[in-house]
């Protein structure tokens, strides 16, 4: 008895705990025997021969420089690729990954809980009629239920629709020059050693080696707001975007736009390379600067519209980066 007592007593000292919830049916579908584990990337083909509507995750691998080379082989469109990352890929690199719908059209993912049919059209289209035509389009292409187009229609957060016919107009940072090609860089973003100051300093853009005269374009169309002699940088132009973002070209050795005027991206002919200022030779120094006036890293910003996730320059104060 005097047993029985004490193992009561210490049962009742351990405290409970609740049982845990058990998992759903859903949660091993995908080990089911019946419906096996497809692989985690399916090949090209498989989503270019289907009749649905699918999408994949692509890893993009070392060689692999063609946006439009990888869209033909899913059987999609180079602006569906492009809309559906929101990224003009100009450039690639290994592991980069893109999400390619096997359509053309925008691949939409849903950000919110309950979001309605009717306020993703919104986004897209103005007017009831223009509305009212993309809502058809949505629903067939995605085979939704003939009730969404009657009543609201709400999704769940992570659901993904095609948008079809919709194409994204890049405002997007180019290299400032004809060529889209990756160009020699003699000095990276970053801190280096100064080739005439002789101490350590951090370069607050890239220098790009170019014959002297090679045509100077903006890399973002925008508005000139300075256009002169500055220090170390020489002969100087600088422009401001319309989202508050600014691009600087340095070491001119002509300018041909002046303060005020309006320039386009990769059309108006900004100045030539030179040597002008503190520089080894001719070459362009090429920065990008934050709404803020914080430098970031080129590399970050070429073929996206912001230079909000660039690299910065991690000092609280900003010099002379030339």
């Amino acid at each position: 008895m005097r047993l029985l007592a004490a193992a009561a007593a210490v049962l009742l000292a351990v405290p409970a705990r609740a049982a845990a919830p058990l998992p759903s049916a859903a949660a091993f579908a995908r080990y089911s025997v019946l419906t096996p584990a497809g692989p985690d990337e399916p090949p090209p083909a498989a989503l270019k021969d289907a009749k649905r509507l699918l999408y994949a995750v692509h890893r993009v691998e070392r060689g692999e420089y063609s946006a439009s080379k990888i869209a033909k082989e899913y059987g999609t469109t180079l602006s569906a690729l492009q809309s559906t990352n929101h990224d003009e890929l100009l450039l690639m690199y290994p592991g980069m990954r893109l999400t390619i719908p096997n359509r053309d059209g925008e691949l939409y993912e849903v950000r919110r809980a309950s979001e309605t049919l009717d306020r993703i059209v919104a986004r897209f289209r103005s007017g009831a009629a223009a509305r009212r035509e993309l809502k058809e389009l949505i629903a067939r292409a995605n085979r939704l239920p003939g009730i969404a187009l009657l009543a609201p229609y709400e999704l769940k957060r992570g659901d993904r629709l095609l948008i079809p016919g919709v194409r994204m107009s890049f405002d997007t940072y180019h290299f400032p020059f004809r060529s889209q090609n990756w160009p020699r860089i003699s000095s990276g973003f970053g801190y280096r050693f100064h080739p005439i100051l002789h101490r350590r300093i951090f370069h607050d853009g890239f220098d790009i080696p170019k014959p002297y005269g090679t045509p100077v374009y903006p890399a973002r169309s925008g508005r000139v707001v300075s256009a002169g002699w500055h220090e170390g940088y020489g002969e100087l132009v600088e422009i401001r975007h319309f989202n508050g973002e600014s691009t600087l070209y340095g070491h001119l050795s002509k300018i041909y736009v002046h303060v005020g005027q309006i320039v386009e991206r990769g059309r108006t002919l900004l100045g030539r390379v030179g040597s002008t200022g503190i520089s080894t030779g001719p070459h362009l120094h090429f920065e990008v600067r934050d709404r803020y006036g914080r430098p970031v890293s080129p590399r970050g910003v070429i073929g996206r519209t912001s230079a909000r996730n660039a690299r910065r320059d991690p000092r609280r104060k900003w010099g002379k980066g030339w």
